[in-house]
This record gives C-alpha cells, sequence and structure tokens, in this order.
C-alpha cells in the first residue's frame, strides 16, 4: 500500500496552513513535502508551529529553483554555486525533519547548448550531491521537467542517468503532470521501473503545468494506475496541487477518494 502525501507550501496566501494541510490529512495524506516561499522568510521554526497540531510528518524538502540555479550548466560557476545552495537546502531539509530534497536538473526555458556537455554536467553535480547526501544524511531527488526544460525533460533519460549514479544519495523523483506534458504517463512509469523512489502526482491538460487534483485534468489515471502496479511501487504518492482551501473542499469527496485508494492499494503489504 502506497503512502499518501502532498506538498506543504508554506508562506504562500492562496494556500494558508494548516487549513490546506487538514483537507489533506482528512483525505488520508499522512507525509509532507515541506515548499516554503523563501522571500517570506519563512522559517524552520515557522513550519514546525503550522505542523505542530496534525497527524502528518515531514519527509522532504522541495529545494529551491529558479534561473539562478542550474546543476546542468555549461558554465562551471554556475554549477557550483548551484551545488552550494543544495548543500544549504540539506542542511534545512534535516532541520524541518526530512531526509529528501528535491531538485530540478534544469531551469526553465534556458538556452539548450550542448545537450551532452549539459548531461555531463548533471552527472558532475549528482557526484557532487551524493557526497554531500552522504556527508549530511539526505537523498537527492532529480525530478523529471515540463517540455520547455532543457535537461530532465526526457524521464527515461533521466531515468538512465539516476541510475548510471548508483548513489542511494541520488534517486529519481517521476512528476506525472510533467510526464504527462511529455509523452506519457505510463511510459514513464514504466522507464523509471525500479528506479523510481518518490512522486509529485498532479493533473494538468498536457499542455499547461498548473498543478491539478488529479482526475481534474486529462492524465490518463487508469493508465497510470495499471503502470504503478506493474512496476511494483509501493513508496510515497505525494500530490503536489495547488488548489485553493474552497475548491479542494469541493473537489475532495468520496469518489474522489475511491479513485486514489484504487490507486495506491497496490496489493503490497
Amino acid at each position: 500500500m502506497m503512502k499518501l502525501g502532498t506538498t506543504g507550501a508554506f508562506g504562500f496566501d492562496d494556500f494558508p496552513q494548516p487549513a490546506v494541510l487538514r483537507l489533506y490529512a482528512d483525505a488520508g495524506c499522512s507525509i509532507v513535502q515541506v515548499y516554503r516561499n523563501v522571500a517570506r522568510g519563512v522559517t524552520v521554526a515557522d513550519i514546525r508551529a503550522l505542523l505542530a497540531d496534525l497527524p502528518m510528518t515531514v519527509d522532504s524538502l522541495h529545494g529551491i529553483f529558479g534561473d539562478d540555479l542550474d546543476p546542468s550548466s555549461e558554465d562551471e560557476t554556475m554549477r557550483r554555486k548551484t551545488i552550494d545552495a543544495y548543500q544549504r537546502e540539506a542542511d534545512v531539509c534535516r532541520d524541518v525533519g526530512g531526509d529528501m530534497v528535491v531538485v530540478h536538473p534544469s531551469p526553465a526555458n534556458a538556452p539548450a547548448g550542448n545537450l551532452d556537455r549539459r548531461y555531463a554536467q548533471l552527472r558532475r553535480s549528482m557526484d557532487d550531491l551524493s557526497r554531500i547526501g552522504a556527508s549530511v544524511g539526505t537523498r537527492f531527488g532529480i525530478e523529471n521537467m515540463p517540455p520547455y526544460h532543457p535537461v530532465g525533460n526526457d524521464p527515461a533519460r533521466l531515468v538512465r542517468e539516476v541510475a548510471a549514479a548508483a548513489s542511494p544519495h541520488v534517486i529519481f523523483v517521476l512528476d506525472t503532470g510533467h510526464a504527462h506534458m511529455t509523452g506519457g504517463i505510463a511510459d514513464a512509469v514504466r522507464a523509471a521501473g525500479p528506479h523510481l523512489a518518490h512522486t509529485h502526482v498532479h493533473d494538468n491538460d498536457g499542455v499547461n503545468d498548473t498543478h491539478r487534483l488529479p482526475y481534474c485534468g486529462t492524465l490518463p489515471w487508469d493508465e497510470c494506475r495499471a503502470a504503478l502496479h506493474e512496476i511494483k511501487y509501493n513508496g510515497v504518492f505525494l500530490f503536489e496541487v495547488f488548489e485553493t482551501p474552497d475548491d479542494l473542499r469541493r473537489l475532495l469527496t468520496p469518489q474522489w477518494k475511491a479513485n486514489v485508494r484504487a490507486i495506491t492499494d497496490n496489493g503490497i503489504a
């Protein structure tokens, strides 16, 4: 049985906490991935206080990202700056109670450059992250991206790169919505196979990265369920969804919960 989890968006006006997290807890989520608004100066103490009365456990942190961070950059200065930032994120992750930091392999709309050199740089970054992870006690989850990211938009290639790193501190995180935008969720799940270690789960129309609740877009969830059961995935099924509290109250119906339970109930104890 997969564990249900959700992103906890801290410091964002549209997603007030702990109100949103209570709705997910009522839907069966017991795991939280922290996503904080760094611009608001959200602290670890703030996050802990907001989680104090909830039956949920932090397992991970969504690392910072943006145009100024690129672990596959051909510019070595930029790559090193990114690794330094992720090292600090690993410390935050441990402080907040998690053991995995999600990172993006490239920023949105960055110049593609020479893709072979970019992937070589990503391999160097994964080696660096593996050493950091071993030192700090964290893993780094490399997430597949939408088509407008030069590196990471091919889930199968990204899985191969993560597998080649051969490190327990570097894992593959499957983002369902991004996979839906780049060729198909079932193919992405099967490409990940035994290397699938964590998830970001959300829906969209196949074109726009809207992070809707599952069954609110066009992603074929029956195909997703079949593929997840086929590869015997038994980790966290974590919603990375940005719906308002009012919309969540309307959408988290008994039928929706039954649909999700059919995915997470994989027959594995």
